[in-house]
């Protein structure tokens, strides 16, 4: 049988050459774009907007220490506007501006990054990477049409799961001894009677779990949330769901919901939370994402039919979308120039590179059932800072590679707080103007 050779077609060189188009990626090439270099962006999906749009993670979390003291401000504050032009965004009476809708997302950053001369390629899947001289030459990609190669003088990886520094044989790390953040997948509910919701959650919420603010143009933005930890105010409805068996021990385990700006009676879950007793999931494993793939379609049939059930207003609701994507928290990480700390987080250390300010918590899912989450904070009033050494790799390596996003060089805890949206643009921001930086200035010869 003979030998299946592959043959890649070389596509016209770019200055900088972006892998992942999530926040970050869009952010590093509309950066880029900004500054003057011709910028392609390589997307495996239909779309832009990773985890917001292809996981459906709704609402960005919010990074700001008061409602008038935000912390990410630049594109981020600029994709924020955007969408509440476009009528998918809205800022919530506590100052998070980050509350959208993920379809109306997906042309928000489409129109950012042609407006900013960006090259966009979706449907294309990194496979292999060109080293020479401790430098990235070219990227080898697939897709429909066959089998591509890029070159450019700078290379950005925003692909969540640091696939370019793995095929360039940069040190990295993934979970903590044998632990890992449990993954979600997340989904949508229509034709929800959703005033009548948030009157019942006003009346009944006596923790503060459940607020519920009404905007001028009619939206109603609110959340809600159960797990087994503490007396939320949808305890109840849950109690009863689990002792007539409509619900399972683990569809009950954690349970979160967020109304969406410019849809009345659309609900997103951010739930179910796939955390199995016996075995420890990895997002990289084939085996064990396809299995929480349908494990999680089974768990949304019976918590969509919860809902119908027991919440007030929600009896002639029904999902009308299922994430495409598995919510994925952490993967891969970088082991950079800096490796980010949980006591820099919770220290509030500031850095004089810094490219982000962020006072999130270290937020921790845990892989397993019977375990607790972790949420421990900075100190209050305060923030701590991401150092752009952190999105470098070691000097040694890779000379023009950049990494920005969830797969930043930072420990386990560390990147439980710097995952968040808010984050992930301000540091792709930066790695998109620190490429178009390098490529302006002289080579220096020795």
């Amino acid at each position: 049988m003979p030998k299946l050779e592959l043959t890649y077609k070389e596509l016209p060189p770019c200055d900088v050459l972006v892998a992942g188009g999530g926040s970050a990626g869009v952010s590093a090439a509309v950066s880029a774009g900004r500054s003057g270099a011709k910028t392609v962006l390589i997307e495996k999906s239909t779309f832009l907007g990773g985890m917001a749009t292809g996981a459906l993670v709704t609402p960005m979390m919010k990074n700001a220490l008061d409602a008038k003291n935000i912390l990410t401000k630049g594109l981020f504050l600029e994709a924020c506007e955007r969408l509440v032009k476009a009528g998918g965004g809205a800022t919530f009476k506590d100052g998070n501006p980050g509350w959208f809708n993920p379809e109306i997302y997906k042309w928000v950053l489409d129109e950012m990054c042609i407006e900013a001369g960006v090259k966009l390629m979706f449907e294309n899947h990194l496979v292999s990477a060109e080293i020479i001289n401790k430098e990235i030459k070219k990227v080898f990609f697939i897709n429909k049409s066959g089998c591509f190669s890029i070159c450019a003088k700078e290379f950005i990886d925003c692909t969540g799961d640091a696939d370019l520094v793995t095929l360039s044989g940069i040190s990295y790390e993934s979970g903590k001894d044998n632990a890992r953040q449990a993954m979600s997948l997340r989904f949508m509910m229509s034709n929800i009677d959703l005033r009548t919701f948030a009157k019942w959650l006003q009346e009944n919420d006596k923790s503060g779990d459940s607020p519920v603010y009404f905007l001028d143009n009619g939206d109603i933005l609110l959340s809600s949330a159960y797990t087994f930890e503490k007396d939320w105010t949808l305890k109840s409805f849950f109690e009863a769901a689990l002792k007539n068996k409509d619900l399972k021990k683990e569809d009950a385990a954690y349970f979160q919901i967020f109304s969406v700006p410019g849809s009345p009676g659309l609900i997103a879950f951010n739930c179910p939370r796939l955390t199995p007793e016996n075995k420890t999931l990895d997002p990289l494993n084939n085996e064990d994402t396809s299995w929480v793939l349908v494990q999680g379609r089974q768990m949304i049939k019976r918590i969509s039919a919860f809902c119908k059930k027991y919440l007030p207003g929600f009896s002639s609701s029904y999902v009308c979308q299922i994430a495409p994507n598995i919510g994925v928290r952490e993967s891969r990480r970088l082991i950079g120039q800096y490796v980010l700390t949980a006591n820099d987080v919770l220290n509030g250390k500031k850095f004089e590179d810094s490219v982000a300010n962020s006072n999130w918590p270290i937020d921790i899912h845990p892989s397993n059932i019977n375990e607790k989450g972790q949420l421990r904070h900075p100190p209050k009033d305060d923030y701590y800072q991401i150092p752009l050494r952190s999105l470098l790799p070691k000097e040694n390596e890779i000379k023009n590679l950049i990494v920005a996003g969830r797969c930043l060089s930072a420990t386990f805890e560390a990147q439980g707080s710097a995952r968040i949206q808010a984050n992930c643009w301000a540091m792709g921001e930066a790695a998109g103007l620190l490429a178009s930086k390098r490529i302006k200035e002289p080579v220096t010869k020795s």
